[in-house]
């Protein structure tokens, strides 16, 4: 399978980052919004069902624009029930990642989960858990 970059992931949605060297979610045409996280968090739950759990304040980049345009897409998704596609990035240095210090410069790479939708069912400001369930004809 050919490795794809994030902007192509991203265009796969329809959706165009903000910037390529931060940003890790965007809102696509169709209103959608389009995050990119790391595969470690996404753990599999019952009847093909998968639930993502992270805190922002994990990521301990000083003045990170990305993070701030996430807090942001995670507000519109909590407020307006929207869904959320994923993305997911994967590096061999999974516990530098779940310290929280920056991928920057980490070889990693990128899968478009077109077949799994996800809703946000929990976001306090920093916590967030966003459940993928298998997309159907309906949505």
């Amino acid at each position: 399978m050919k490795k794809i970059t994030l902007t192509e992931a991203f265009a796969r949605y329809g959706a165009t980052l903000k910037n390529k060297m931060w940003a890790y979610s965007a809102i696509a045409e169709n209103g959608s919004i389009v995050f990119c996280g790391w595969k470690q968090f996404l753990t599999d739950q019952k009847n093909g069902y998968s639930r993502y759990e992270d805190q922002l304040s994990r990521w301990h980049r000083p003045r990170d624009l990305g993070k701030n345009l996430w807090r942001e897409h995670l507000e519109l998704a909590f407020y307006g029930k929207l869904p959320i596609c994923l993305i997911l990035a994967a590096a061999e240095q999974s516990e530098t990642i779940k310290a929280g210090s920056s991928a920057r410069n980490m070889p990693k790479t990128f899968t478009v989960r077109k077949e799994v939708i996800g809703r946000l069912v929990e976001f306090d400001g920093d916590r967030f858990v966003i459940d993928f369930h298998p997309r159907t004809s309906n949505n």
